[in-house]
């Protein structure tokens, strides 16, 4: 006991009493000592043993039995002693802790203080250490130690074959800023003690902050999608027309990629951060099956073949009766045969995905085209009527013609033909289509004209130009003539049919050399012919054919002729293409008298054209003779000239057309040679 503790019962018992319980009696029996409190004591030391008295014979200090009190006052006497040591210890230890967290909260705050806005130590990625480093000072770490996730490539396997997509194309990288965010919140939760001490702890073992990829799954669906194309398409079946009759072939199924299982299997893979730097992915399928199948094709072909039918076709017409302006109705029919409509079908997927024939439209209409020349009525043009300049100034008459409507037709005849593969019934006859053609020489039309080119010829009326006849009618027939855009005249054609019942009659040929007077029917129409040379030539238009004479005829520009000749044979034409966006009207006339003239004049729209030719110039000169003969064929004293003298030469002309900005149009060169002809002076002896 301390000493206190024995003034204390000494206070309340009396010195006899608190006697007895503070002095040892070295006669305690040691069973008075209780079980689990002896003390052994070895070696000058003592020691807490187990609940159980060692039984081994050894020297025991035996402790005093305490006396046993009167309870109230024993009770009273133990629970004061035991108060004040409670307080006591209470405020001591109320005090120690204090001071303890006070000096805790200090260093804890240090501490954490140290590490604001940096990684606390032992804090790292995989293996990489971001201990005390600042956010961007960890974004720059991770960025360069873990570059190689965004490195690789994935190989795709596809129905045709393998493609290759990089990691940088799918998006794939390091996800530095969440990783960053990580290991910034490790040991900064706010609490200075609780971060002190995850800072303690994760110096000895630092956190692990997992690697994060970041992948881009629209850039992997996108780019799996291009790959989409790679595919062995389905083959459908089809059927077809070979020579008239149908045949059809056979389908069979494709293969495609299966996108969606693709793109997740690669996003799958590329997440995981140990993803190797090459792998493949692909194999899944999917099957693609064909629009059109064998039943199909010949379930088509049956249906084409109620199409083959021949169909009549009738046109209505209206023309003018005889003597009165009233009008008579008329029809004309075509029938068109099976085995020309069996060259129109072909066969297609209809709007509700049915594989059916049909008529194309395309190829009736190069048919119509061909039967509208047939059809055709002409409309008449009015006559033009020119002013005192010669300039056309309006029409007089004229009559629509009527022509074939090929587009509407077409599609008669279609809907009649789709309607028999359909299952209708055969009629009679359909209706075909017209449409009126008007004339082209309107007051309109003629409005604006100027004359782009123009050309007048010297002729004497004589037995070798029919006496003036085969150049007048020309000049009649061409007159009016609209050469359209784009189109090609040809003055044969234009001319045509040359024989008496238009005009024409015997006159002038050169035949092997010689001069034939009346050899040939439309003698002497190579007049007309050089002036539309000229005309066309000097309105800067394109020159598609020319040929010079045998001999030079002085009444031409040297080098500028142009012959025609037609034997059944051989045919030399003058032809010129209208290479102006606008209509071109030949104005054609003649005069009359002992030396007659033509003209042929050419009016459009302005063309802002510039025509230039070369100087004129004769080589190779060989000069001809006269001869003069008697002969019996001739009444005494009569005198003809069979030739003229007409000197032999080499010579060409070089035109140059260009536009209103100075451009080059066209430039052509046309070389003549003209043979020398010997004079010959016939008279009657």
């Amino acid at each position: 006991m301390q000493a206190e503790d024995i003034d204390l019962v000494d206070q309340i018992l009396g010195p006899a009493v608190a006697a007895q319980w503070v002095e040892p009696r070295p006669d305690i029996s040691e069973s008075a000592v209780p079980v689990g409190v002896a003390v052994v004591v070895e070696s000058g030391s003592t020691s807490p043993v187990s609940d159980t008295v060692d039984a081994s014979p050894k020297r025991r200090l035996r402790l005093p039995k305490r006396p046993r009190l009167p309870n109230p006052l024993a009770w009273a006497l133990t629970g004061a002693r035991h108060h004040r040591r409670a307080v006591g210890f209470a405020v001591g230890f109320a005090v120690g802790a204090v001071g303890c967290l006070a000096g805790l909260t200090a260093v804890a705050t240090s501490v954490s203080g140290t590490y604001a806005n940096r990684v606390v130590p032992g804090v790292h990625v995989g293996a990489v250490d971001l201990s005390g480093l600042s956010r961007d000072q960890v974004i720059t770490k991770l960025q360069t130690s873990y570059a190689y996730l965004g490195q690789g490539k994935v190989t795709v396997t596809t129905p045709t074959g393998a493609a290759t997509i990089t990691y940088e194309e799918l998006g794939r990288a390091p996800d530095v800023e969440s990783m960053a965010d990580l290991a910034m919140a490790s040991g900064h939760t706010g609490n200075p003690i609780g971060d002190a001490i995850d800072i303690l702890r994760g110096a000895l073992n630092g956190p692990a902050v997992p690697v994060v990829v970041r992948i881009d799954p629209t850039a992997v669906a996108t780019r799996v999608h291009q790959l989409a194309g790679n595919v062995v398409p389905p083959r459908d079946a089809q059927a077809w027309v070979q020579g008239g009759t149908f045949v059809d072939s056979s389908s069979a199924a494709g293969f495609g990629l299966d996108e969606a299982a693709i793109s997740s299997a690669i996003v799958d893979h590329l997440t995981q951060p140990d993803a190797p730097a090459s792998f493949q992915a692909g194999g899944a399928w999917v099957v693609l099956e064909p629009r059109v199948t064998e039943a199909d094709a010949q379930a088509a072909i049956a249906s084409a073949q109620k199409m083959l039918v021949d169909v009549k076709v009738i046109f209505a017409v209206s023309s003018p009766a005889s003597g009165s302006s009233d009008t008579t109705s008329s029809t004309k029919s075509y029938t068109i045969k099976a085995d020309a409509i069996v060259s129109w079908i072909v066969f297609d997927t209809d709007d509700d995905g049915r594989y059916v024939p049909r008529a194309d439209p395309g190829r009736m209409q190069t048919y119509l085209a061909d039967l509208a020349q047939q059809f055709r009525i002409a409309p008449v043009e009015p006559t033009i009527v020119f002013d005192s300049t010669g300039a056309p100034v309006g029409v007089n008459g004229g009559k629509a013609g009527l022509g074939l409507d090929a587009a509407a037709t077409s599609r008669a005849l279609a809907a009649y033909l789709d309607g028999l593969a359909a299952g209708q019934n055969q009629v009679f006859a359909i209706m075909g289509a017209t449409s009126p053609i008007s004339p082209t020489l309107t007051v309109d039309f003629l409005r604006g004209l100027v004359n782009i080119g123009s050309w007048t010829t010297v002729f004497y009326p004589d037995i070798s130009n029919g006496n003036g006849a085969n150049i007048r009618t020309p000049a009649r027939l061409l007159n009016g003539q609209i050469v359209a855009p784009g189109q090609q005249f040809s003055f044969l054609q234009a001319v045509s049919p040359v024989d008496t019942a238009h005009g024409y009659t015997l006159g002038g040929v050169i035949q092997h050399g010689r001069s034939d007077h009346t050899g040939a029917m439309g003698g002497g129409i190579c007049s007309a012919s050089t002036t539309m040379f000229n005309a066309a030539a000097r309105a800067g238009l394109q020159i598609d054919e020319r040929h010079p004479h045998y001999y030079y005829i002085y009444r031409y520009p040297v080098g500028l002729d142009a012959t025609v000749y037609s034997d059944g044979h051989d045919t030399w034409d003058m032809k010129w293409t209208n290479d102006t966006p606008n209509p071109i009207v030949i104005v054609a006339s003649s005069t009359y008298g002992s030396t007659s003239t033509i003209t042929i004049q050419l009016w459009s729209l302005p063309t802002g054209r510039t025509t230039t030719f070369s100087p004129e110039f004769k080589a190779n000169v060989i000069r001809a003779s006269d001869h003069t003969v008697y002969t019996t064929a001739l009444p005494p004293g009569q005198k003809v000239r069979a030739e003229y003298p007409t000197d032999g030469f080499d010579t060409s002309r070089t035109r140059t057309v260009t536009d209103s900005t100075g451009a080059v149009i066209h430039t052509d060169t046309w070389t003549s040679h003209y043979t020398e002809v010997d004079g010959l002076l016939e008279i009657g002896a």
